[in-house]
This record gives C-alpha cells, sequence and structure tokens, in this order.
C-alpha cells in the first residue's frame, strides 16, 4: 500500500516520522489480512490511521520518531522573549 507523503506542518513536526504498525488490512483482491509497516510523516498520521480503519485493518503499534522535543521548543521560546 502506498501512503502519499508531503510537508504540510510547521517545523516542529516537519523532521517528525511516524511508524504504524497495521494487521488485518483489505489490502488486495487474494489476502484480505496483511500485516503492514507504514512510514509516514507526522502531519499524516491523523489522515492515515482514519484510512487504515477504512480499509478495515487494526492498528497494533505507533512510534513517532525525529523532530524537536516539546521542552526544547520551549526553551528556545523562553530565550526570545
Amino acid at each position: 500500500m502506498k501512503v502519499s507523503a508531503g510537508n504540510r506542518g510547521t517545523s516542529f513536526s516537519n523532521d517528525r516520522q511516524v511508524t504504524i504498525s497495521v494487521t488485518g488490512i483489505a489490502h488486495n483482491d487474494y489476502s484480505r489480512t496483511a500485516d503492514v509497516v507504514l512510514n509516514v510523516p507526522y502531519t499524516r498520521m491523523n489522515e492515515t490511521m482514519r484510512l487504515v480503519q477504512r480499509m478495515g485493518g487494526k492498528i497494533t503499534d505507533v512510534s513517532v520518531s525525529g523532530g524537536v522535543s516539546e521542552p526544547a521548543v520551549a526553551a528556545k521560546a523562553k530565550k526570545k522573549g
């Protein structure tokens, strides 16, 4: 399954990637149960989760990697003003 990817987010979420593990998805005509791992930008996470649900899949794991942590963003904003 191909999931479109693109940058639509803020600078905080641009570098973040989400890995979603899915099972039982109606992937194609000959196999109704497939285990799939999707790697999508953070800004597309919600859209991808809805797509998985519409296709009858069950999300088994979600992990987020990359980007800047919230405390680092808060510290940077504090320094500015």
